[in-house]
């Protein structure tokens, strides 16, 4: 059965009439704040010697959301009936900054239901008052568009790291209880955190204050153990049946005993650990929010953009940027005809609170789930990296065994495209008896550096000196035939002058030809009968052939 096709405020006044004719009762703002947070929950106003949390108050100033406390009397509910954008969360507060560190304790687990024409609201009433899928909620609030179910706790829970994280994973469980295609009209569940704020009862809802936000009695207060007991018994809820045993901890005091090094790093250096992301996966996620943004999910894919952004250390500027030119392209998603479903840059704004550092260790799971668009993990199947790869790497030589063929550096090809390299062959040509310590101190090149390329550097070495041996042979066979009484040099006498020039033996050196070498090959030059091959046979025995092909390709490659 189809709803009749009603306006948003028809239908409003519509749902408001069907909890009337079902005799639900509705409560007053205050009569539902004091149930939600009984008398000592929070601070005396003006009296801070009892050391426990506030409520928080958002609301909307400029554009930006600012917040108040709310003290135990409550007053502050009062300043703030019939007002737009005002938020109340379901939990308290230590200090004046809003995040999960200074969160003291958590009263109500609270699930937001969008998506509710008529049929929707009855699906939801009537699964509840059968126990068929969804708890009976405490109170039923009508938020205007939609409704939110607060359970509300028989006792607050201490708001720990780990019982926020636990929370968190029943949420998402009972959300996909709740949300369903007989629920809501939007096929994507919106996921939120447990310390999450909600219209205010008695404030305006989007449709203004004549449409006030509004809450209904249906249930009692519920403990946690019987929330769980809702998750279905099958392994792939396993993950949502949470266990709030309490943990032991330690004080700060007894941790700086026991930990000193975590003390002075964390407390009193106050290190951050975050890491520095590669802005590629910023743009990345922009990317996918134009691919995949869903009606439902538009704020939280900003918000998910500017958790992003503070990763990768984008500045909030540019932030801004990128969230507004992306107005046009949420508003497509926009329902035709209702005004009331576009995307406005008030949206944004607020989307954009989430460019705080607080939520830098949000991961892909929880940004996944609250955006509603995939991000799946790279399939392993259970095995380790290492194990992976060896199985990869065996497929890879099975399907195909040459796959090293046209891959790699090609052997023999020039360094010219890796700078360091020529310098590390550079040193290594002068200094043909170097260390690598003597390189790293020479160049200020890294080890690692050095250590990549020393051994092409050294084959390259090789190369060079028989290069040059040949050619200071061919040069002395063409002198040789030319002039044979030139022959250079010409004596031993010469060669003993030339021990003592610096230079001479620093380019022989370079050259890697010794004093014992000229000498033999004085012995030979002074024969009348010597030839260039004979020459290159005495030089390098056997592997003549080998010096010589090397010197032929070098010239042609010369050339």
């Amino acid at each position: 059965m189809s709803d009749i096709v009603m306006t948003d405020t028809e239908l409003y006044d519509a749902k408001v009439n069907w909890f009337k004719e079902h005799d639900y009762v509705e409560v007053e703002p205050l009569v539902f704040y004091r149930d939600l947070y009984p008398i000592g929950s929070f601070q005396v106003k003006g009296d801070y010697s009892r050391k426990c949390g506030n409520g928080i108050l958002l609301y909307r100033n400029e554009g930006k959301f600012k917040h108040r406390y709310i003290f135990d009397d409550l007053e502050e509910i009062k300043n703030w009936i019939g007002k737009e954008d005002i938020f109340v969360r379901g939990g308290s507060f230590i200090g004046k900054r809003v995040k999960n560190e200074n969160a003291s304790m958590i009263y109500a687990l609270t699930f937001d239901l969008d998506g509710q024409g008529m049929n929707e609201l009855e699906m939801v009433m009537q699964f509840m008052r059968n126990g068929t899928n969804i708890p009976m909620a405490t109170y039923v609030v009508l938020s205007g568009h939609g409704l939110h179910l607060y359970y509300l706790l028989d006792k607050p829970i201490r708001a720990t790291q780990d019982t926020i994280r636990q929370l968190n994973k029943l949420k998402e469980g009972m959300t996909k209880l709740i949300w369903n295609r007989y629920t809501s009209t939007i096929e994507k569940p919106q996921y939120q955190y447990c310390l999450q704020g909600f219209r205010m009862v008695g404030s305006a809802s989007k449709m203004g204050a004549n449409y006030p936000v509004r809450a209904y009695k249906t249930g009692d207060r519920m403990t946690i153990e019987q929330l769980v007991s809702w998750i279905p018994r099958l392994k792939d809820w396993d993950e949502y049946r949470i266990n709030l045993t309490e943990r032991s901890t330690v004080s700060l005091a007894k941790a700086k005993e026991i930990w000193p090094d975590w003390y002075e790093r964390k407390i009193v250096k106050q290190e951050d650990n975050k890491w520095h992301i590669n802005r590629a996966l910023y743009d990345w996620w922009l990317n996918k929010i134009k691919e995949g943004a869903t009606y439902g999910h538009r704020y939280f894919c900003i918000m998910c953009l500017a958790i992003y952004a503070i990763k990768c250390n984008i500045s909030e500027a540019e932030l801004k940027r990128d969230a507004y030119s992306l107005l046009d392209k949420m508003n497509e998603l926009s329902k035709k005809g209702d005004p009331s479903s576009q995307f406005t840059k008030m949206d944004i704004e607020a989307a954009l609170q989430g460019y705080k550092e607080h939520f830098k260790t949000w991961g892909r799971d929880k940004i996944a789930l609250i955006s509603a668009i995939p991000l799946p993990i790279n399939k392993r199947n259970y095995r380790t990296q290492e194990e992976h790869m060896k199985v990869i790497s065996a497929i890879r030589d099975i399907v195909k065994p040459n796959w090293r063929e046209g891959n790699g550096r090609p052997k023999g090809c020039k360094n010219s495209n890796y700078p360091k390299a020529e310098i590390v062959k550079q040193w290594c040509l002068d200094h043909p008896n170097g260390k690598k310590i003597d390189c790293h101190r020479d160049t200020g090149l890294s080890r690692m550096t050095i250590n990549k390329w020393w051994n092409i550097s050294t084959e390259e070495l090789k190369r060079q000196k028989i290069i040059n041996k040949i050619e200071f042979i061919r040069n002395k066979t063409m002198k040789l035939i030319e002039t044979p009484e030139v022959l250079y040099p010409n004596t031993s006498e010469e060669i003993a002058e030339m021990r003592k020039n610096s230079d001479t033996v620093l380019e022989l050196n370079r050259l890697g030809i010794s004093f014992e070498q000229l000498e033999n090959q004085h012995k030979i030059y002074v024969e009348d009968s010597v030839t260039f091959q004979e020459l290159i046979e005495k030089e390098f025995g056997d592997d003549w052939i080998d010096a010589l092909n090397l010197y032929l390709d070098y010239k042609r490659e010369s050339k």
